[in-house]
């Protein structure tokens, strides 16, 4: 038993579980148990004992072999153009005070009066980009896995581009609409493939922080577009939110091709060591390096023959086998197919994979707790524009600051514990990582998720000065962050060869979403905030409570998915 996670019987290796930390001797060996590893590839510095998982190829176009500030320079930019679909619409772990999205709810009343529609019909119609967000990820996703990442983002943001110039020309809401609906589709690339790209180009020690950032990112986007927007609005007409974004999203596209390349790639299955059901990987590369070579040259180019296996020792600076792709190559939009699977089975992999354990335990963590913060942003003008508090719409949009401070503050401190807590267990469990390390921090979302619910229904309910409930708001974000980069995390690690699908599986919680914005009104009117929102704390809790059975059984789940007909069925579909 490995900290509390069962271990398997019946498999030599349980996807998942990979060998993470070692020892350095005094001869500056690196060893596990009696296993010289010196030949496999580790961190630096303070991370010198970590093992890289996967082990990066011999290649350098492999982008675990990219410089840090390369990776993370894409990374930047990417989260940039996410801040920017997060003000535009958004419906994850971040802050959606209407279903059409936090840029344009505040010229709702303008546009309704505009276009001659009601209010609830002009939020409930715009509410169908939710749903087709749910929809169009499945297509989105398989796209990615056939054809790669960069020809999707490139995409995304192209659709983007032409459905906000759409919305800054409509002169129909049925234009509007139509334009709006065309957008959402282009914004389905950044619920299922940032995580992915995460996942490409980012040891296992390195996901947390990065995670957070793209986390911290989309709370900026949301929060401050809500803010933002409300004075664009008031001095330069609701169209122009959709004209701000067109110069962005135009800008972004160009910024994107030049400089974010394609991140899937190919390696040699051995190097996934996180990966596959036969002999431990990490222990064949090791054993597979002659002696002499790791005595002198542990991090040689020769390739080494295990069983009808070739082992790809990452080679060092400026002996890297095969010729560096430049800079006018990386440029190119489409690298070939990077999947032999047919487009139309990864398109229904997602679907299957909602019977594997892991899955549906990430779709209803993720999706229901993230759901709760819709259910929060959607009601917000119901409770505080009412008595007591007789916010004004602008007072209404100020709340939000809660939110957004929680979701910052909950990002930079969520990123490095999530790093620090994995890194700390595998050492503390003998050099071997496993997945289930990841759901420790759904504590933090137990205790103060469920405070922040009860808190914030409770105070709402015997009238407590506002400061009480935006407290409680604020926090609800801080604590759902911890929650989202757990189960975000433990997917990646349960699923790397299949990252893209599992999100998209997850992700069918838009449906969820969707169907809440139009009861959730009527269900606080009719029962008062303090029922609804104690029974929403409740549901948190229990599916934190889940969380235990998951740690606990996770490995042998892992190994049952890996080793059943039906579960390889679906991996191999």
């Amino acid at each position: 038993m490995g900290l509390g996670v069962l271990e398997d019987k019946h498999l030599s290796h349980v996807p998942g579980t990979a060998l993470l930390t070692d020892i350095i001797g005094s001869d500056n060996h690196h060893r596990h148990g009696g296993l010289d590893t010196s030949a496999l590839r580790h961190g630096k510095g303070k991370d010198s004992d970590i093992v890289l998982v996967p082990q990066p190829s011999k290649s350098p176009n492999d982008p675990l072999n990219w410089p840090l500030w390369k990776k993370d320079l894409m990374l930047f930019l990417i989260c940039i153009d996410t801040a920017v679909v997060g003000a535009w619409v958004r419906t994850a772990p971040a802050k959606p005070i209407h279903a059409a999205g936090p840029m344009i709810s505040p010229g709702f009343v303008e546009m309704a009066g505009q276009f001659g529609v009601s209010y609830n019909k002009l939020n409930g119609d715009l509410g169908y980009g939710i749903l087709v967000i749910g929809i169009s990820c499945f297509f989105t996703n398989s796209m990615a896995v056939v054809w790669g990442r960069r020809p999707v983002f490139l995409l995304g943001n192209l659709l983007l581009f032409i459905s906000s110039i759409g919305g800054f020309y409509a002169h129909s809401f049925g234009n509007l609409l139509g334009f709006r609906l065309l957008g959402c589709i282009g914004m389905s690339p950044f619920e299922v493939l940032v995580t992915t790209t995460i996942a490409d180009i980012y040891f296992v020690h390195q996901r947390g922080v990065r995670l957070a950032a793209w986390g911290l990112c989309l709370s900026i986007g949301v929060g401050g577009g809500t803010i933002i927007s409300g004075y664009i609005i008031q001095d330069l007409g609701w169209n122009w939110t959709y004209g701000i974004c067109a110069i962005m999203f135009g800008v972004w596209i160009i910024v994107l091709f030049l400089f974010c390349p394609e991140t899937a790639y190919r390696r040699d299955d051995i190097l996934n060591t996180d990966l596959g059901t036969g002999l431990d990987k990490a222990e064949q590369i090791a054993s597979s390096v002659p002696k002499a070579q790791t005595e002198g040259e542990s991090h040689g180019i020769e390739n080494a023959e295990a069983g009808s296996e070739i082992v790809e020792d990452a080679a060092p600076d400026g002996a890297w086998p095969e010729k560096k792709h430049t800079y006018w190559q990386e440029l190119k939009i489409f690298h070939g197919r990077v999947s032999d699977d047919p487009f139309w089975k990864v398109l229904t992999r997602p679907l299957m994979m909602l019977i594997f354990p892991q899955v549906l335990f990430s779709f209803f963590a993720y999706g229901l707790t993230t759901s709760w913060l819709v259910v929060v942003g959607s009601v917000l003008a119901q409770l505080f524009t009412a008595p007591p508090y007789n916010f004004s719409v602008s007072g209404v949009g100020l709340v939000s600051i809660a939110s957004l401070v929680g979701a910052i503050v909950g990002a930079f401190i969520s990123g490095p514990v999530a790093d620090w807590v994995v890194k700390a267990m595998a050492r503390r469990n003998g050099g071997i990582y496993e997945a289930e390390f990841r759901l420790v921090l759904v504590v933090i979302s137990f205790v103060l998720g469920g405070m922040s619910f009860f808190g914030f229904g409770w105070s709402l309910e015997v009238q407590d000065p506002w400061i009480v409930p935006v407290i409680f708001y604020g926090l609800q974000y801080f604590s759902v962050g911890f929650m989202t980069i757990a189960v975000y995390g433990y997917l990646t690690d349960c699923h790397r060869d299949k990252a893209p699908e599992a999100f998209a599986a997850i992700n069918l919680r838009n449906i969820y979403s969707f169907g809440m914005n139009y009861f959730i009104s009527d269900w606080i009117s009719s029962q008062g905030p303090k029922e609804v929102f104690c029974i929403v704390g409740g549901l948190h809790v229990f599916i934190c409570l889940c969380a235990i059975p998951m740690y606990i059984f996770g490995k042998r789940c892992r190994s049952w998915t890996s080793r059943v007909k039906v579960f390889e069925k679906v991996m191999q579909a």
